[in-house]
């Protein structure tokens, strides 16, 4: 029989690597590499699919349901794996995740012809096992789309009712056209290195789309507490020793107990460090401790959640003048808590731009961040912020002005903080909290805000009853169009003038002569920082240096982002040697002129009278004191006297006070 394989993606040849068997070893392991590192985009697409798939399977689990596996060669041996790490990772019954593999156990090691293609012989695997399609669940692993083995247990097990997953790795596939999987899953991860070879890029989506799977299914059954595993059952001397420490970390000061009483309750407990924690934190009997996790279907921090509640029903939970302010930006998430007295906490946690990292890894750092400000302030200590009604809250968020983003945000943010009925959080672009800074300045009518960091960028600002909003933008137009002014500009300009000076030297002076004694001071100090910040380049080809310092292949997005900061850095020897060195102070100077424009813009374009206008500095190259002048006298003598001028570091602190002063 022939099968046509020319269609399936897996099958077609890599343009990329049709030289694998001529190049260096290290060139292989890099080629090899970086097609590896394209896998977790090609998985990325199929997360709400995944993620529908462990809600559902996750219930079914919970109402005393298996997960099968079913798969054929290495598909099946991912599923073998990841079913067989179950059980002691999570302490799962092991007959919870059952794998099956075309051609029986033997297959495990051995090829086994033709196993495979038996469309019959997944059915008759899953009916040996006492398949029950009331509660058990099927995921059916095939790389290709096609493997007949995989296709006749789907069929099967969905004609029966149950529910079905399928894994994938090819679009359109047969598993999808048949329309036995209630969940496909394809992660299309296109032509292998070694044509055919879907133990390779096929596989590793695989493993990562299973881990997933299981994973997210312990979890959802409580199996951890934050990312401790507190499923775990002490059966012998080490694992009694991690069971105590693990018990200690989560009940904290209520775990007063020594080893040799921790044993105790541990016995009691029936070794399960769970039920031991829900006891000691709850300070309960064991049988009320197992009463709650049943209620609560066995997840601590929802039995937690709930004994908080009791113990503050009916405690006055608002702190009058405390208020909440979170710079929710894109390198990180800072809030700052606040009361009228000036008593303040600060958190900080990952970043928080909605439109690159979505909205629940917002929301989990700045619930981070603002459980941190709660721990490190004095009037909130010990509390939970969720317990806390603000007075005032105000959210800066990056990415906030998509218009497709906005209103998940805002319901997003209203459920994670309590504010009094009628006055829900203020929530806006986290570049608005710049204002901020002179709001309180009643002589100040507008402000103008310039931001200068790795690029460059210009707002106005207009006084209102209900404080200043915004009215105009200039700049902002990234890296390829603009950012003059910006990290990147300046270190654009320096570079540009140290690849001419190299040009002309080597035109005049012949190709291959050295470099390093001839250019100028600023030159030689650009070459430096990249021979030492790069060692492995060549210290004299400075442009491959910029755009790719180490030999091999990256991710188009990461070399990208890479290559903008590589510039964005060469400001800091520029804005260092400004003070000596008039090639340095000459493209220092320029920003400042470029920033000025935007300004100038802001003002004459709004005729805005300057005198009774707040100018705001921010970001990275605006704390750099020389530069700071360089503008502010630009700006002067342009536009004449502002009413008042900022330097702002910490918005989130000018925000809460900002707040805590409207109480």
């Amino acid at each position: 029989m022939t099968v046509q394989l020319a269609g399936l993606q897996t099958e077609t040849r890599n343009p990329r690597t049709t030289a694998i068997d001529r190049v260096s070893t290290e060139q292989l392991c890099r080629i090899l590499h970086q097609e590896d590192s394209r896998i977790p985009a090609a998985v990325e697409p199929c997360i709400l699919a995944i993620a529908q798939a462990i809600e559902t399977l996750s219930e079914r689990v919970r109402s005393g349901g298996r997960v099968f596996y079913i798969g054929a060669g290495t598909s099946g041996r991912l599923g073998v794996l990841d079913a067989s790490e179950i059980p002691p990772t999570y302490s799962a019954p092991p007959d919870q995740f059952v794998a099956l593999i075309a051609g029986g156990d033997y297959a495990l090691r051995h090829a086994k012809e033709g196993a495979e293609d038996s469309r019959s012989g997944a059915e008759a695997d899953l009916k040996a096992c006492n398949f029950d399609p009331q509660v058990d669940s099927l995921i059916g692993i095939a790389s290709s789309g096609r493997t007949p083995y995989v296709l006749g247990g789907l069929e099967y097990v969905r004609k029966a009712g149950g529910v079905t997953v399928g894994v994938v790795c090819v679009e359109p596939s047969a598993v999808g056209s048949e329309g036995n999987a209630d969940y496909l899953i394809a992660a299309v991860t296109g032509p292998e290195v070694v044509t055919g070879s879907t133990r390779m890029k096929a596989g590793t989506a695989t493993k990562l789309i299973l881990n997933m799977i299981s994973t997210g299914i312990m979890i959802k059954l409580g199996k951890t507490y934050g990312n401790l595993m507190v499923d775990l059952r002490a059966t012998n001397i080490k694992l009694q020793q991690r069971a105590k420490n693990i018990i200690r970390f989560i009940a904290g000061p209520s775990c007063v107990q020594s080893d040799e009483e921790l044993e105790k309750v541990l016995q009691d407990c029936h070794g399960s460090v769970k039920l031991a924690a829900a006891t000691i934190v709850l300070n309960v009997p064991v049988a009320e401790a197992e009463a709650r996790l049943l209620r609560h279907k066995g997840v601590l921090a929802k039995v937690f959640e709930e004994h908080e509640s009791q113990q503050n029903a009916g405690k006055e939970v608002q702190h009058d003048g405390l208020v909440l302010c979170v710079d929710a930006g894109g390198t990180s998430c800072k809030a700052v808590i606040m009361s009228r007295e000036g008593v303040s906490g600060c958190g900080v946690a990952g970043p928080c731009n909605v439109s690159s990292i979505g909205l629940d890894a917002v929301i989990t750092s700045m619930s981070q961040a603002i459980q941190e400000a709660t721990d490190n302030c004095s009037v909130t200590k010990g509390r939970k912020f969720s317990s806390i009604i603000f007075d005032s809250v105000w959210v800066g968020i990056a990415g906030y002005e998509r218009p497709a983003l906005t209103q998940s945000l805002n319901n997003a943010i209203y459920e994670l903080v309590k504010t009094p009925p009628g006055k829900p959080p203020k929530v806006t672009a986290d570049i608005d909290l710049l204002s901020a800074s002179v709001s309180m300045k009643q002589d100040i009518d507008s402000v103008i805000v310039v931001v200068s960091g790795t690029g460059s960028i210009g707002m106005s600002f207009k006084r209102t009853e209900s404080g200043f909003h915004r009215q105009a933008r200039v700049g902002g137009w990234g890296h390829l169009l603009g950012d003059d002014g910006s990290g990147y500009g300046i270190g654009r300009q320096a570079l540009r003038k140290t690849l001419h000076e190299t040009d002309v030297y080597r035109m005049t002076h012949g190709i291959t002569s050295s470099l390093a004694p001839s250019l100028s001071p600023l030159s030689q100090a650009i070459y430096e920082h990249f021979k030492d910040q790069y060692p492995t380049s060549n210290p004299d080809d400075l442009l491959s240096s910029i755009v790719m310092p180490a030999s091999g292949f990256h991710g188009t997005e990461d070399a990208a982002l890479g290559t903008t900061k590589r510039i964005a850095g060469v400001a800091k020897i520029v804005l260092s040697m400004a003070a000596t060195d008039d090639d340095a102070r000459e493209i220092v100077n320029g920003g400042a002129v470029s920033l000025a424009e935007l300004v100038s813009l802001l003002a004459k374009g709004q005729r805005i009278n300057v005198s009774r206008c707040g100018l705001v500095l921010a970001g990275g190259l605006m704390q750099d004191e020389a530069y700071r002048n360089a503008l502010v006298e630009v700006v002067k003598k342009q536009l004449g006297e502002f009413g008042q001028v900022e330097t702002v570091n910490q918005p989130a602190f000018d925000g809460a006070r900002l707040l805590s002063k409207g109480l």
